[in-house]
Parts: structure tokens; C-alpha cells; sequence
């Protein structure tokens, strides 16, 4: 879940400061429940032991200043680089 809500909080709170004439600050996130199923810890393993990559950068388009205005094509981001794909990951039952 961490890896889709955590963009999409961070992408609204770029929208509302947008649009209300304001610079983001940070959103600060707790984990307070995590934890790797003994199936995991292999891929996990594996995320730990590659080589950091550089965060891509994320920004609006500047020119909406209506939050029901912004569409997927509003959101732009740049410099992203994906790391190799971890295959057939068993999923947690």
C-alpha cells in the first residue's frame, strides 16, 4: 500500500499548495505496523543489496490554479530511472 498512497499524498499536497499560492513544505510518514512475511525476505534481500538510485523530480504544470483542474498530464516527472524488476515475488496470504 506504502508504494501507491505515498506519491499520491505527496501529489495532493504539491495540488493544494499550488493552488492556494503556497510552497509545499514536507510531508512527514510513520510506519507504525511494518513487517516482511518470511516468503519476502529474499527480495528483500535483494532491494538492500543494489545500488541506491537518484530520486526522479516531480512538479506541476504552474499554469493550473484550479485543483479540479489538474489531470494525469499535469503531473510531470523527469529523471526517472527504475531499477531492474524482482520477478515472481510469492504473494502474502
Amino acid at each position: 500500500m506504502l508504494r501507491t498512497s505515498l506519491p499520491v499524498a505527496l501529489s495532493l499536497v504539491m495540488m493544494v499548495a499550488q493552488v492556494n499560492d503556497m510552497i509545499p513544505g514536507e510531508l512527514v510518514h510513520v510506519i507504525a505496523d511494518a513487517h516482511i512475511y518470511d516468503r519476502h525476505v529474499d527480495a528483500i534481500k535483494e532491494l538492500l543489496s543494489r545500488e541506491e538510485l537518484p530520486a526522479p523530480k516531480v512538479r506541476l504544470n504552474p499554469e493550473v490554479k484550479d485543483f479540479y483542474k489538474f489531470t494525469t498530464d499535469d503531473l510531470i516527472v523527469e529523471d526517472y530511472v527504475a531499477g531492474e524488476q524482482i520477478k515472481n515475488i510469492p504473494i502474502a496470504v
